[in-house]
Formats: structure tokens, C-alpha cells, sequence
């Protein structure tokens, strides 16, 4: 798990490194909007190529301490490209990389890393008030989550728990929309993606998920700017094979679906032409997760480079 985090944080500070003179364009003087915005957020024109690595670390403890409690923690980092070869679409692919340890309530520890499930999307604008520099932009999102993580196993060559595993061995169709609005120094963001899994590895299947974002950044510098937001999710009791089951080695019905709501500030800063840092946090305030689940606070590092 210490290696993978610093492989990730390695190749994070290679794309932060990567020189700005090998740009063909200025994208803020091609969309005509200095907003620092990060990865999925920025604004659309034809031919826009940016790559981005973004590291996030959380965890979760799951069930009664000394009882039945299972605690998870996970390193992971998501490599993402997205080009627009039309004025209008954005296609994207995200690539994560992980590394989970689960410790179980007999002290016992799975360890796994290695690549996640990958997932592609389409993100089509289908409103703006103006073709440069625009105030208003409304788009839609479809997309799907692919089980590209291999199933791993012990030393005897039995399956790892469910928790253990990087990913869920479905395929998961995606769909959203989102309004971005642009005045002055300030941005405003709010989007709302739902996702449907499908059954996976061991016949598990996730809850199907609803998840939110508010978002105002303010930025007082073409350098750096503030963003302050709200996250949600909600989300569907899972199941296996028709029972209903928590993501687990044992019966935890209980503790499946419910709401979680993250108060999200970051700070956002731009070292060098078409390059934006991004450093944040996702604070659990609201849990109203079904059963006992505790999540951890979620930090987050980006880093967001056009070509």
C-alpha cells in the first residue's frame, strides 16, 4: 500500500513538473474564461486535450468495534484524459489506480493494488450563452464503468472478501447533467449523476446512487482561487444473488444505503500556463448511512494540465 501511495504521488508531481511551453494553445485565451477550474469543470472549445492525476485518500469502518467491525482504508490515484473534438463534446477515460487494506474484527488484514475499474463518458454541452467566453453552460453526461480490475486472492488462491477488492466486476451505466455559471470572479456549480450497477463479482450487486454536487469558487487572482462545496451521495440497499447483503465478507444487510452529505472546500492554484493545482478536503457532516458506517474525511490532490 506505501509503495503504491508513492508511485501515485510520483507521477503526480511529474504531470505538476511537466513543462507549460510544450502547450499548443492557451486554453484560457481559447475559451475566452480565466476561471481556474478542475478536471470536468473547465470549459468546452474545439480541440481542448487535458490530462489530469488526481490522489485521494479516505477509509470507512463498518459494523460495531470489538464486535463484527471491518475498517477500510484506501490510497488511490485516477489518471483522466478528456478531449473535445467538436465545440460541443467532451469524451473522457479515467484510469485509477489503488491500493486497500482491510482489516477484519479478527485483526486480521487483506492487503490488494493494483488497477481499478476504468470509466468512460461523453459529456455533451447542450446550452451556452455564447460561443467565447460563456456565462451560462448547461451540459448532460452518459457514461459507463468497466470491470477492469482483476479478482484478487490470497496465497491459497481463494477469493478476497468483497471490501477486499478493487473493484466490483460489473459494468455500471452512468448518467448526469450539470449548469455552470460564470460572473466576475465568481463560478457556481451544480450537478446531479446517477448510477446503475449491475450484479459483479460473487453476485453482488451495489444499490443504485445519486450524487450531488453545489459548488462557489471565488477567485480573487488569475493565479488562485477559493471553492467552497457541498457533496452528496445517495444510494440503494445492495444485494446478492436477490438477498440483501453490505459489501462484506458477512451478512450486514444493515448497514447498506442511506446519505451521506461532505462539506468540500479547496484551494485551487495555477503554478504556470495551463497547469491548475487543486487541494481539498471532504469533511462526512451529514451521515445518515443506514446501520453503522463511518466514513473518514476524503483528501484529495489534483493536478490539471492542457495540451
Amino acid at each position: 500500500m506505501k509503495n503504491a501511495l508513492t508511485v501515485s504521488l510520483l507521477l503526480s508531481t511529474a504531470l505538476l513538473l511537466a513543462p507549460s511551453s510544450s502547450a499548443w494553445a492557451c486554453a484560457t485565451c481559447a475559451c475566452g474564461d480565466p476561471t481556474l477550474m478542475s478536471m470536468g469543470t473547465e470549459q468546452p472549445f474545439e480541440g481542448r486535450l487535458r490530462l489530469s492525476s488526481t490522489v485521494r485518500g479516505w477509509g470507512q469502518t463498518v459494523g460495531t468495534d470489538g464486535v463484527d467491525a471491518l475498517t477500510l482504508r484506501e490510497a488511490r490515484m485516477d489518471l483522466a484524459v478528456a478531449y473535445a473534438p467538436l465545440p460541443w463534446l467532451f469524451l473522457s477515460a479515467t484510469l485509477p489506480l489503488q491500493a486497500r487494506e482491510v482489516r477484519h474484527v479478527s485483526l486480521s488484514r487483506d492487503r490488494g493494488w493494483g488497477v481499478g475499474d476504468v470509466e468512460v463518458a461523453a459529456k455533451v454541452f447542450l446550452f451556452q450563452d455564447r460561443a467565447f467566453s460563456a456565462k451560462h453552460l448547461f451540459s448532460v453526461l452518459g457514461g459507463v464503468k468497466l470491470p477492469t480490475a482483476p479478482v484478487l486472492r490470497d496465497q491459497n488462491g481463494a477469493q478476497l472478501t468483497l471490501d477486499s477488492q478493487l473493484g466490483s466486476g460489473s459494468v455500471d451505466p452512468l448518467a448526469g447533467l450539470a449548469y455552470q455559471h460564470f460572473r466576475g470572479s465568481w463560478s457556481f456549480l451544480a450537478s446531479a449523476t446517477g448510477f446503475l450497477p449491475t450484479r459483479g463479482i460473487q453476485g453482488f450487486r451495489a444499490g443504485p446512487s445519486l450524487r450531488t454536487t453545489l459548488a462557489a469558487q471565488y477567485q480573487p487572482s488569475p493565479r488562485w482561487a477559493l471553492r467552497m462545496g457541498f457533496d452528496g451521495r445517495l444510494e440503494g440497499a445492495a444485494d446478492s444473488s436477490g438477498e440483501q447483503h453490505v459489501h462484506t465478507s458477512s451478512d450486514r444487510h444493515e448497514h447498506t444505503g442511506g446519505f451521506v452529505g461532505y462539506a468540500s472546500p479547496d484551494v485551487i492554484f495555477a503554478p504556470g500556463m495551463d497547469v491548475v493545482v487543486a487541494a481539498g478536503v471532504r469533511v462526512p457532516f451529514i451521515n445518515q448511512l443506514r446501520g453503522r458506517v463511518s466514513p473518514t474525511p476524503i483528501a484529495m490532490l489534483s493536478v490539471a494540465y492542457d495540451l
